[in-house]
């Protein structure tokens, strides 16, 4: 007898037809390649259309340029750790003078806020005769008059803060190496530049005079209490913050950086920072393909439902 070949065992599980879902997924493709030679008059109209809206609109838009000073906070590492030494034994004497212990880090950050502060930014534009500049479209430069007769109607200071903080003036901080960068954007290069050096000028002064200013009513509260007290420790404690003052003002009236010490003063820019205007018509275009293919699909639709209402009126009648 000859062997039997071993049965094999029936397979278990379920068969998953393809062809109909292949057949099905290529009269899918094929309705929708359908669709877009049917509207490719449509498709290619938009497209085109806002493709020249947003060429038409990158030519339009002002160029901005954007002019940048790196600045390095300024610290006296010296007389805050004498200070400091200070505050520890008499850091309420300290605190009612009115001198600052609060180190370096207290310095840098009150000097970014002031730079960014709007008390200081409506001064920088009052003195500097902003207010046209920034509302250009809002004065007539032959009258030199705003355009708008009614008083509430013209642009204010705080219009003129708002639109500098927001859209002109920009602050940075590398919390890695502490430097600041502040960065003035505007559609004239050299007006960015002086702007932004002016404003290093100006927050520098700023602080400078209030610091000589503090450091003077500190000296005047010190002296007051020096000569109520006969404890040697305490007054020469006195006499130590009463120099750490002095110090102050000589080193504000000798040294024009006082809070910001500029690593690269603002130039001019050559190349503009907006508006990129190859990518303004790369999107355009693609934005305007997108709404072509809803365009296209969306008409399809509509057809096909009226198509469907067709014939059911046509199947219903006598």
């Amino acid at each position: 007898m000859e062997p039997r070949e071993p049965r094999r065992p029936a397979l278990q599980g379920y068969f998953v037809p393809v062809s109909g879902a292949l057949e099905e997924e290529e009269v899918d493709l094929a309705a929708l390649w359908g669709v877009l030679c049917r509207r490719r008059r449509l498709l290619a109209g938009v497209t085109l259309l806002a493709a020249a809206a947003a060429l038409l609109a990158a030519l339009l838009l002002p160029p901005v340029y954007r002019a940048e000073v790196l600045l390095a906070p300024v610290t006296d590492q010296d007389q805050d750790a004498r200070l400091s030494s200070l505050a520890s034994r008499f850091g309420g004497l300290a605190a009612m003078a009115g001198v600052d212990i609060g180190g370096t880090e207290s310095s840098k950050a009150e000097a970014v806020a002031t730079l960014t502060s709007r008390s200081f930014t409506e001064a920088f534009i009052k003195e500097e005769k902003l207010l046209p500049v920034l509302f250009a479209d809002e004065w007539d430069t032959e009258k030199r008059r705003w355009k708008a007769a009614d008083p509430e109607d013209r642009p204010t200071l705080w219009d003129a803060w708002r639109r500098f903080d927001e859209d002109v003036r920009f602050v940075e901080e590398d919390r890695k190496t502490g430097l600041v960068t502040l960065a003035v954007e505007w559609t004239d290069p050299e007006l960015a530049a002086r702007w932004a050096n002016e404003l290093v000028r100006r927050v520098n002064a700023r602080l400078r005079e209030r610091a000589v200013a503090e450091a003077r009513r500190s000296i005047d509260y010190l002296e007051r209490e020096l000569r109520k007290t006969d404890v040697v420790e305490l007054q020469q404690a006195i006499y130590r913050l009463i120099e750490g003052q002095i110090k102050t003002i000589m080193l504000a009236n000798v040294r024009e950086e006082y809070a910001f010490r500029v690593i690269d003063p603002a130039a001019p820019p050559r190349e503009k920072e907006r508006p990129r205007r190859a990518l303004i018509v790369v999107g355009g275009t693609l934005g305007g393909g997108l709404l072509a293919l809803f365009l296209a699909f969306f008409l399809e639709f509509l057809d096909r439902q009226r198509e469907r209402a067709d014939e059911k009126d046509g199947g219903a009648g006598p």
